[in-house]
């Protein structure tokens, strides 16, 4: 019989799988803080030096840039109205079911809760990028560590007793959602609807890490080809992005050191028994 069977002792191979994972992640969170931030115009510059000698389609670099949100065409934002270069929405219904369990003495019927998103939309503004006080570049967000702001949320409680009857017919700023109807509705009960809606606005100072490059034709800031380079699009600042990932290793590592030692102290009071 092995050790870790006779013993329970700690899985050391998935211990140190953790370690690495998060001390590839250690090593992520020290690139950034080395990275300095590039003037935009000196980008612009360095690509148009390039495609003058060698061609279009051949630049690519690795930066970080600090500027505003920016957008010739912004939009505006579904739920908060505001002028924004993207945000998504949703609405979710929230309600409870009456559902029938099983239990050691037969079966009950019991009112369970659950959420449907009934309707969701999301949207970029055309030309999105980040201004600083040099220029402007574009970015193509798809695929980054994203992060955005908060610009809407509400909760509407629902009528209950609505659910029993002939279908719901929900009003959203000015459009209107239905939801089933007669039959399909009987043995549920509307707890409310909820708002919800994130976002980029119209001059939000955001913190970019990605690759310069003009491989589609124009330039602009998109996902690096090299898997191990970074590529974030964020409304927290260098500082918040950093200390956030440290804190969420710390915690990491604090977790596993206790569950080690837990398995440890259980495979030596087996061993003891």
């Amino acid at each position: 019989m092995s050790l870790k069977k006779r013993y329970g002792l700690f899985n050391w191979s998935r211990g140190f799988g953790n370690f690495r994972s998060k001390n590839k992640k250690a090593g992520k969170s020290a690139s950034l803080e080395l990275m300095e931030t590039s003037r935009i115009n000196d980008i612009v510059e360095n690509h148009e030096e390039m495609s003058a000698s060698m061609g279009h389609g051949n630049f690519s670099l690795h930066v970080e840039v600090k500027g505003k949100a920016h957008s010739e065409q912004p939009i505006e934002s579904e739920l908060s109205k505001e002028q924004v270069v993207y945000f998504k929405s949703e609405i979710v219904h929230e309600y409870e079911k009456l559902e029938t369990r099983k239990t050691k003495d037969g079966t009950e019927k019991k009112w369970v809760k659950h959420k449907d998103t009934v309707s969701e939309n999301l949207r970029w503004a055309a030309g999105f990028g980040v201004k600083d006080d040099t220029g402007f570049i574009e970015v193509n967000a798809n695929k980054s560590k994203f992060h955005t702001e908060k610009l809407y949320s509400n909760f509407e409680k629902g009528d209950p007793n609505a659910d029993n009857g002939g279908g719901l017919n929900l009003k959203i700023k000015g459009f209107s959602i239905g939801i089933g109807g007669g039959s399909k509705n009987k043995g549920l009960r509307t707890i409310g609807y909820r708002y919800k809606e994130t976002g980029i606005r119209m001059g939000t100072q955001l913190y970019v890490v990605g690759e310069a490059n003009d491989r589609d034709g124009a330039l602009r800031i998109s996902k690096p080809n090299d898997n191990n380079d970074q590529f974030i699009v964020s409304v927290k600042s260098k500082d918040e992005f950093i200390g956030s990932t440290v804190k969420g290793l710390t915690i990491g590592a604090i977790a596993s050191w206790f569950v080690a030692v837990g398995c440890v102290v259980m495979g030596l009071i087996k061993m003891m028994g």
